[in-house]
């Protein structure tokens, strides 16, 4: 479970990350996605139809359709899929939920949420789907071996 994204993002970080992966120039059926990461056909196909309406994925229709990354794998970044799912304006707000909360009237944790979120962000922007792909080489095996221990 992550602690920073909606399921939605998360599993949409999974999925981008998941056909960038396995398409090799071919689309990705939605069923293969939902089975191999264990997510719930429809909870998918409402979070890719905000990937497609975003420009990240495109969606192909027909025989041979299914889903793609839509641009150059390496100017897509993490960024890019949180701000479509999830928005931008999540990291914004204070970490403890107290309204007013800034520089000038700070939480007991402000400061140091300041410097943490300023690293996430700087890694939101920095890796791109092509980056984590890379690093993802080998791991998948491992990763599909979690999810159907967790599964059982």
């Amino acid at each position: 479970m992550s602690i920073i994204f909606s399921k939605s993002c998360e599993y949409g970080i999974q999925s981008v990350l998941y056909i960038a992966k396995v398409s090799n120039g071919h689309p990705v059926l939605l069923r293969d996605i939902s089975e191999t990461l264990h997510i719930p056909h429809h909870f998918l196909s409402k979070v890719l139809q905000i990937l497609t309406r975003n420009g990240i994925i495109v969606s192909k229709k027909g025989q041979h359709g299914g889903y793609e990354i839509r641009a150059d794998s390496t100017k897509i970044t993490l960024m890019d899929i949180v701000k479509a799912i999830d928005g931008d304006s999540y990291l914004g707000e204070c970490v403890l939920g107290f309204p007013g909360c800034c520089d000038e009237n700070p939480c007991p944790v402000h400061d140091s949420w300041g410097r943490s979120k300023k690293s996430i962000l700087e890694m939101l922007n920095n890796k791109t789907i092509a980056k984590l792909s890379k690093e993802l080489d080998g791991k998948l095996d491992q990763i599909n071996t979690l999810f159907k221990t967790n599964k059982t």
